[in-house]
């Protein structure tokens, strides 16, 4: 494993620079208002299609997604880097619509789609025309994909279709989605071997009703979807009936490593923060940074910060190699999104009460954090699989 970069790779990375500095945070101080504490609106999504238009044409929207696809075909550690710079830029919202990355863009599970569905379904995708969503997480099941109870049968007077039935919650991008990716028992009993398929369902079929489900953000990201009698063509089912999970396997492996470096770039932008002010902030005649009480914290956060970061970059050196790095990935997983959490807990202590106010960037922070350590799965379910791992 080396630890710099190739040229190529500083070329990317100064690009996405100069994308972010010239086509995002503009676009964000003009609609500062708008955007003002992250929250995700419709006006919001709007502009944000503007932006993944533009990034697009730039070749960062679908630079995670193999060649043969159309996609840029960057190794996980270059895709890492970008992704990276996004989260440490300072981008309140808009720096989401960048990289097509889950749950808006394509991702590993679309790969799974036969000609006639990349045709109606990631082609439009990947040119960045639609978006989509991950409808896996349910009321009783959460995302235990062998126990949701969502279910879709074959019509017995239609055999070119199925009817979905069921409930999923928590569904990041649900407001917006054109489609949705669904998770739903075809037979039960068997669950994720052979019982869970997995089907594409455009948005505005009828029986689906959208609820916005409000969070911390106070945004309109997040959906209770229903599904009541929807009839799905045969022809919107992924792969061979009852093998669904796989799909599911794959797209949160990558996720967690999407998780874990924008944790890491999170935390960056937000001790840089913490460092100008405790340089620049006197008290008793000096600035506060000469004291212990302050100094020593910060210095810890950046050791922790330090050790997330190469932690998950060899996480993604490891993916490229060929392997599962499924361990690593918890690892990565839940030790850069609890540093993310100490840090910003350290910086909005230090900078006292200017940053608990709504109008600073660490209020912010500290609030989108907290869900870092649930999405993707929690740290809880990370943990297990690390004991796993151990044999344990």
């Amino acid at each position: 494993m080396h630890f710099q970069f190739d040229e190529e790779t500083l070329l990317l990375i100064e690009s996405m620079r100069k994308f972010l500095k010239t086509e995002v945070l503009p676009v964000e101080e003009k609609h500062k208002a708008l955007i003002a504490g992250g929250k995700m609106s419709t006006e919001v999504a709007a502009l944000g299609a503007q932006i993944r238009k533009k990034a697009v044409q730039a070749g960062f929207y679908t630079c995670h997604v193999p060649k043969e696809l159309g996609g840029g075909g960057l190794p996980h550690v270059t895709t890492t880097a970008l992704r990276e710079e996004i989260a440490k830029s300072g981008s309140v919202i808009l720096g989401m619509f960048v990289i097509g990355d889950p749950p808006c863009g394509p991702t590993a599970m679309l790969m799974m789609l036969n000609d006639a569905q990349k045709d109606r379904y990631l082609h439009p995708l990947m040119r960045g025309d639609v978006t989509t969503c991950f409808a896996l997480t349910e009321p009783n099941a959460g995302s235990d994909i062998a126990h949701i109870e969502t279910t879709a049968t074959k019509d017995p007077n239609d055999s070119g279709q199925y009817v979905l039935n069921g409930n999923k919650i928590y569904i990041s991008n649900g407001m917006f989605a054109d489609f949705f990716q669904v998770f739903a028992v075809t037979e039960k009993g068997k669950g994720m071997f052979g019982g869970i398929s997995l089907f594409m369902v455009d948005a505005k079929t009828p029986g689906i009703t959208k609820r916005n489900m409000p969070s911390m953000g106070g945004d309109d990201f997040q959906a209770d979807i229903h599904f009541d009698n929807v009839r799905i063509p045969a022809a919107n089912l992924v792969g061979e009936e009852g093998f669904g999970f796989l799909g599911a396997t794959q797209w949160l492996s990558g996720e967690r490593l999407m998780m874990a470096i924008q944790a890491v770039g999170l935390a960056e932008y937000s001790l840089e923060i913490g460092l100008e002010w405790a340089k620049n902030r006197k008290a008793f005649g000096q600035p506060i940074g000469k004291f212990q009480g302050v100094s020593f914290p910060l210095a810890d956060c950046a050791t922790q910060l330090e050790a997330a970061r190469w932690l998950t970059y060899r996480t993604a050196w490891l993916l490229d190699q060929g392997e599962t790095a499924m361990k690593e990935l918890a690892m990565a997983k839940v030790f850069a999104t609890d540093v993310l959490q100490k840090v910003v807990d350290q910086v909005l202590q230090t900078l006292g009460g200017v940053g608990y106010m709504s109008d600073h960037p660490i209020e912010r922070i500290y609030r989108m954090a907290r869900v870092f350590r649930i999405g993707g799965g929690t740290s809880e379910i990370q943990r297990k699989l690390i004991a796993k791992s151990l044999g344990l």
